[in-house]
């Protein structure tokens, strides 16, 4: 198998539908962008971990081709709470689904992403084979 295009990305299910636990890199915040001239004051900040969370959720979890519609959007996503790992490189987020606007496109994205995170086969990062 080649090398995973998400290394070091991990999700887990929290017990709560809407909610994950997620593990990514930490990314620049609002302040460092603008402080370093990536992002003007003015210009709209837009969270790189949810984007990071949309994108492997869909392609890592759950298999979808990259560039494929998935239904959750950008603004059904909220950061609850984070903390850093280990030597802080990378940072754990509690993520959490909003039910505003909910369908039934959603509804079986999410209970399909639970099945692949509740399954054995699932070790945080990708699904296993038995011959891993």
């Amino acid at each position: 198998m080649g090398t995973r295009r998400f290394k070091g990305l991990y999700l887990q299910a929290t017990g709560d539908p809407c909610c994950f636990s997620f593990v990514t890199y930490t990314p620049q915040t609002k302040e460092q962008m603008v402080a370093c001239g990536d992002l003007d004051a003015s210009d709209e900040y837009f969270n790189p971990v949810i984007f990071d969370f949309l994108l492997f959720a869909s392609e890592a979890a759950l298999g979808a081709p990259s560039g494929d519609s998935f239904p959750i959007k950008y603004d059904d996503v909220s950061i609850i709470t984070s903390r850093k790992r280990g030597s802080g490189i990378q940072h754990e987020y509690l993520i959490r689904l909003s039910d505003q606007d909910w369908n039934d496109s959603k509804q079986s994205a999410i209970d399909q992403l639970q099945d692949v995170l509740m399954s054995e086969q699932w070790n945080g990062a990708r699904l296993t084979d038995s011959r891993d």
